[in-house]
């Protein structure tokens, strides 16, 4: 699938392809968000240690993945049910982002 055809995605479709690519049941987002719980057990990916500069880290934590020669990094809200708040696509032709 290409990037940009998963960017179109709605949620409940992204949901829906996270749970069948880690052979996973069925996830609802709760009020149609996703949380990190529902990512974290759906979605391979990586702690990072800190988040880009735009982001405030007493606020929020990121974790990355690697897809279509691109990083993705996705950023969640500290507080309540960790609800997702951002997604920054960076281009691998340089490497791995470095923050």
């Amino acid at each position: 699938m290409k990037l940009p055809l998963f960017h179109s995605l709605g949620l409940a479709a992204l949901i829906g392809v996270a749970a069948v690519a880690a052979h996973a049941e069925t996830v609802t987002a709760s009020e149609g968000r996703m949380t990190y719980d529902v990512f974290e057990h759906a979605i391979e990916h990586v702690d990072l240690a800190i988040c880009p500069a735009e982001f405030d880290m007493d606020k929020m934590f990121c974790r990355m993945t690697l897809a279509d020669d691109r990083a993705h990094v996705f950023v969640f809200d500290l507080d309540a049910d960790q609800p997702l708040l951002a997604v920054k696509s960076y281009d691998l032709d340089e490497g791995l982002p470095q923050f």
